[in-house]
């Protein structure tokens, strides 16, 4: 014999039938008799019960006996089979409200959560309500207890779990939270209330999950003691789940790298509301709260879609009143051997996002008294309010930051602020950034940025820039250098930056010494990557030597200088080739003269000799007069060569005496490599220390 029913009804006659066969069987008053009855199979959509048997007798009236066994049952949804499925009751009774078993029996051979042995209890009632309760399964090295109430009104499941193995439930699961390699241990309890009328209405977990830990072999993922509590509802409205949720996380003990994370001192708490529509597979979030307690603050709101899984309209929010608690939690382990991984962080800082379905649409940040000082006393970001807005498309509003200040090893800058817009991949200066530094200041006059947020493109940006009398002597006693008297100004105009080639097209020009340096054709290929080339053309007019000189243990040289730096090239940031030719300007009328160390350091410099006095009486004079100073280096390669002043005999002037007593240094070798030239030079002292 075999009978079919659909998933969600029953054979209307089949029903009536064995109802009529049971009261007929076990009314009041009846003979003892005995019932059997068996189903090959009972199919529906995607479920099946296999060899289905029925034994029921009565030894006495009102006490009777009932054995159903079902050889399989393969469960819906893939979820798998049961076999050996014995359910008895040897004790049961009827009165007058209907039937009743106080203690029966319930025993399968396998099945998903392994073989059964458990005790259940039941009653059915004339008026068509049914209760059914099992006080102990073994599940997953734990115990569920289950209990069904059924009436006309509805129905109502509670499912309770004690102790039950966080490792052994996992391997159970249809779908792995975390691979099968990771280590898992702790145990969850709790229970789950699902009722309804006809499906599932309403639906309540709570759930504890106590001493977690577990560890991937690679050691990246790890926690330990960690105690997690989830309380969720939910209600159907038609074909809409409304839902509220929420997770506590007051102990324990986290490690994702590099985070690290220990509940105790920052305790997690997050908080869902929305609508879940499973036909439309759509998720709405109507609210949600993340905080980890005196650190951050995260809220949001959304739609999604589910499969595939994707944003439609979203809103993220974040705040901290604590910006330093917040940086050490949760962005200082990623900095971690960069140049920002000491930072003391104080303030309030925020930022909002919102996305639409093409990803990121909106984004807002905004500071308050925010400062990041690092510790090392290398730079830090003084007390800095304002707010930074960026849209994709659109306008654009202003975004503006006022700061105390920035600081630069011993230098600090004044007050100062910025004024930008940012929309697209394109950031674009409104006002000059002007920053008071050394009596001066240092002005970014234009930038344009683009690029820079566009996945897989090359940023490209311009600028122009300039500095407007820096103080050399407070520059100079501020990084404890050797003094230096005048001022520094200098303009960088139309720099470029684009396909890894950094261009100054207007040029660098710095007044300094009293003189003026002009930079032209500075080129920078690849500036950030392992072996930069830069090339670049200079010339000095008008240097007061003895501003330049009077430091430098090299000795003091009054007068001026020009100088040509021609092809200069630089590889990987080391001399490679150039042709620098440094001499006293024609026409000059200033006053001449150079001092015995001058004249000393500069012979050694071009192994030459000083003529016109012998050695002896050379240590009898502090300084000289001389007409011309004339240096000669052209580079190539690891080879340079040396020349001055040109003289009948072979041999160049580096420097021409005259007036008495006159000196003239003279110099003989044109050749020398260009690791020797730079340990003479590095014998240069300046002060205490070496020109490096």
């Amino acid at each position: 014999m075999q009978l079919f029913f659909s998933q969600s009804r029953t054979a209307p006659g089949y029903s009536l039938a064995a109802w009529f066969i049971l009261w007929t069987l076990f009314s009041e008053g009846a003979p003892a008799l005995g019932f059997a009855f068996s189903v090959e199979s009972i199919v529906g959509d995607d479920w099946r019960f296999e060899g289905v048997s029925v034994v029921a007798g009565s030894e006495r009236p009102g006490h009777y006996a009932l054995d159903v066994n079902v050889d399989m049952v393969e469960l819906p949804g893939e979820r798998g089979v049961v076999s050996g499925i014995h359910l008895g009751c040897d004790a049961l009774r009827m009165d007058d409200d209907g039937w009743n078993c106080p203690a029966g029996r319930l025993s399968s051979d396998s099945s998903p959560i392994g073989a059964q042995e458990a005790a259940w209890s039941g009653r059915w009632t004339h008026d068509g309500r049914l209760s059914v309760e099992v006080p102990r399964l073994r599940v997953a090295d734990g115990t569920i207890s289950a209990t069904l109430e059924y009436e006309a009104a509805g129905w109502a499941l509670d499912i309770a779990a004690h102790r039950v193995s966080v490792a052994a439930a996992h391997r159970l699961a249809e779908a792995q939270v975390v691979p099968a390699s990771w280590a898992l241990d702790g145990y969850a309890n709790g229970r789950l209330r699902l009722q309804g009328v006809e499906g599932i209405g309403q639906a309540d977990l709570e759930l504890v999950v106590d001493r977690m830990a577990f560890a991937s072999p690679d050691g990246n993922q790890a926690a330990e003691d960690l105690v997690l509590r989830v309380d969720l509802g939910a209600r159907v409205r038609g074909d809409r789940w409304r839902f509220d949720g929420k997770l506590r996380w007051p102990s324990g003990a986290l490690y994702s790298a590099p985070l690290f994370v220990d509940a105790g001192e920052a305790p997690l708490t997050i908080d869902l509301t929305g609508v879940f529509e499973p036909a439309r597979g759509r998720l709405q979030l109507d609210s949600a709260a993340a905080s980890i307690e005196q650190a951050f603050t995260l809220t949001g709101a959304g739609h999604f879609t589910l499969d595939p899984w994707a944003v439609s309209d979203m809103t993220l929010a974040a705040h901290s009143d604590d910006a330093g608690t917040a940086f050490g939690l949760l962005l200082q382990p990623f900095l971690i051997g960069t140049p920002a991984d000491d930072l003391e962080v104080a303030g309030r800082v925020g930022f909002v996002l919102h996305f639409d379905d093409r990803g990121i649409e909106q984004a807002g940040l905004t500071l308050n008294r925010l400062s990041a000082v690092d510790r090392r006393g290398r730079f830090a970001l003084h007390p800095s309010d304002g707010s930074v807005a960026w849209q994709r498309d659109g306008a654009g509003s202003v975004s503006s930051l006022t700061t105390e200040g920035v600081s630069l090893f011993a230098l600090r800058s004044g007050a100062f602020a910025a004024d930008a817009t940012f929309v697209g991949d394109q950031l674009t200066l409104v006002s000059p950034i002007v920053v008071p530094v050394l009596g001066g200041e240092v002005a970014l006059d234009a930038f344009t940025l683009s690029g820079a947020l566009v996945e897989g493109a090359r940023p490209t940006w311009s600028a122009s820039a300039s500095v407007k009398a820096i103080s050399l002597d407070q520059l100079t006693r501020e990084l404890q250098w050797p003094p230096f008297s005048g001022s520094l100004s200098a303009e960088l105009n139309d720099m470029r930056y684009r396909e890894e080639l950094l261009e100054v097209g207007g040029g660098l020009r710095l007044a300094a010494f009293d003189g003026e340096i002009r930079v032209s054709g500075l080129r920078v290929r690849d500036p950030l990557g392992v072996a930069p080339i830069v090339t670049a053309d200079a010339s000095m007019r008008g240097l007061d030597l003895e501003q330049l000189t009077r430091t430098f243990s090299f000795g003091l040289i009054e007068g001026r200088l020009d100088g040509d730096l021609d092809a200069l090239r630089l590889v990987a940031w080391e001399p490679d080739r150039f042709d620098l030719h440094l001499y006293t300007p024609p026409g000059d009328k200033t006053r001449r003269r150079i001092s015995q160390r001058a004249v000393e350091n500069l012979t050694e410099l071009g192994s030459g000799i000083p003529a016109g006095l012998s050695v002896s009486l050379l240590g009898l004079f502090e300084e000289f007069g001389y007409s011309a100073i004339d240096l000669k280096i052209a580079l190539r390669g690891d080879a340079a060569s040396i020349d001055g002043l040109a003289r009948d005999d072979g041999g160049y002037y580096l420097v021409r005496g005259s007036g008495l007593p006159r000196i003239d240094v003279i110099g003989r070798n044109r050749r020398v490599a260009w690791k020797d030239l730079v340990e003479r030079l590095r014998e240069i002292q300046v002060e205490q220390a070496k020109i490096e």
